[in-house]
């Protein structure tokens, strides 16, 4: 009888374990966004320095931010190597549905990032004092980070002329 009794609290120790285990795991990769502050920006600038990138804001509000994913979704899947970030223009506290957006698209690996302050202006004003906050907005870095912004959904032609290499498209 003390065996019997033994084994089963083994066992329900062993699903708690395994159930806390698969809940961390879920956590973990629900919870891949940087915190977008006043100083994040100039924080990825400096990560690509000397180096083209491209920076697409959006927003799981924003039906024409859904296109855009998608469109990059299918781009970056044939071209791995293009440097883009991601930053999520809604709050924070929202990341696990955001999240699944990007798990739509394909861009769970992009680097990612999601506003992290309730006063959005002021973060707005920190990317450029130029932006009203429309989306999608793009910025493009060249190699000596001369910035060129856009809204609305970015196209092929816009792409093929910002990056200095050749970009496949389906």
């Amino acid at each position: 009888m003390l065996n019997s009794s033994l084994f089963q609290r083994t066992k329900c120790l062993d699903f708690c374990v395994a159930s806390l285990l698969v809940l961390f795991s879920v956590a973990a990769q629900a919870d891949n966004f940087k915190a977008f502050t006043a100083d994040s920006f100039q924080e990825i600038k400096s990560s690509y320095e000397g180096e083209e990138f491209l920076l697409g804001l959006w927003s799981v509000d924003c039906p024409p931010c859904l296109v855009e994913l998608e469109f990059m979704g299918k781009l970056l899947e044939l071209n791995p190597n293009l440097p883009y970030v991601l930053v999520s223009t809604d709050p924070i506290e929202q990341r696990e549905y955001s999240q699944e957006f990007l798990e739509d698209f394909g861009l769970t690996e992009m680097e990612s990032w999601m506003f992290a302050d309730s006063f959005v202006e002021k973060l707005r004003f920190s990317i450029d004092a130029n932006w009203y906050g429309e989306l999608p907005r793009s910025y493009f870095f060249d190699n000596e980070h001369e910035m060129k912004s856009h809204s609305g959904i970015i196209s092929r032609e816009l792409l093929s002329d910002w990056f200095s290499s050749s970009l496949k498209f389906q």
